[in-house]
């Protein structure tokens, strides 16, 4: 991996982890794109970490919360939108054939392209006074959110919309996402470092990976204030669109490999 692909997929899961198109799926591609061969868990390590610090700065106040009241309403939604998330995260790691979710991509778009399509259309003005979070939400957001294992899709989109439908106000779902991203970020980067363990972290190139992490960083931290402006101000269509034409040159693409 030179140093300019490091600082472009560090500027990539900056952007894409907390905007409503799928790092996942966008990391997947590129690597895909810049044919890149053999292991970089070390450096996808460093990537999930720096957007992990980027939201405990964002919302450094809401996490100390959470750290002093353990057994508070937020952190107890928190933690219980996390469980169904890992469930099904599990159920796809040790029984799906990683082959199939590869090649599941472009229908991963497009689904998120469908679910922000669909806010849009019926959440189109904030109702005042929304819903808080409770126990019911929590379940469903996580089990959508453990839906987002698959490339594609979104687990920002996936999360938020999950709350706007649910009748959540636009703030509420915004910060309840970022926050729940916490466990999730941490649980894959404990994933990735057992792997790495296992069989290896692969090759580390000590500049291209800081300065991937500092890109990554930097990058997260203007994502999650630009996207709480995004969720706020209700627009979400300009996503759909670029999800929607992004899931269609995947699915051609994937298509026509296949027919060569």
């Amino acid at each position: 991996m030179t140093i300019l692909i490091a600082i472009f997929l560090g500027i990539l899961q900056g952007l894409t982890e907390f905007l409503p198109v799928s790092s996942s799926g966008h990391l997947l591609l590129f690597e895909h794109i810049f044919s890149l061969e053999g292991s970089n868990i070390f450096f996808n390590v460093l990537l999930h970490f720096a957007t992990l610090l980027a939201v405990v700065i964002v919302f450094f106040k809401d996490v100390m919360y959470l750290i002093r009241h353990p057994l508070s309403h937020e952190t107890r939604m928190i933690a219980l939108t996390t469980l169904p998330t890992i469930v099904i995260a599990l159920l796809f790691k040790f029984f799906v054939d990683e082959y199939k979710i590869v090649a599941f991509l472009g229908f991963g778009f497009l689904i998120s392209a469908t679910l922000i399509l669909l806010t849009c259309i019926l959440r189109k003005k904030e109702k005042s006074g929304g819903e808080v979070i409770n126990a019911k939400r929590a379940l469903l957001i996580g089990s959508v959110q453990g839906l987002a294992v698959l490339p594609g899709i979104s687990r920002s989109a996936s999360t938020i919309c999950t709350g706007l439908l649910s009748g959540v106000d636009r703030e509420t779902s915004a910060k309840f996402s970022f926050l729940v991203s916490l466990p999730v970020i941490f649980g894959g980067m404990v994933f990735e470092i057992f792997d790495g363990v296992k069989n290896g972290f692969g090759n580390v190139n000590a500049i291209a990976c800081i300065l991937g992490f500092l890109a990554a960083f930097l990058v997260a931290l203007f994502t999650i204030k630009f996207m709480m402006k995004i969720v706020k101000g209700g627009k979400w269509l300009p996503f759909a669109i670029y999800l929607f034409l992004l899931s269609i040159f995947v699915i051609l693409n994937q298509f026509w490999l296949h027919i060569i």
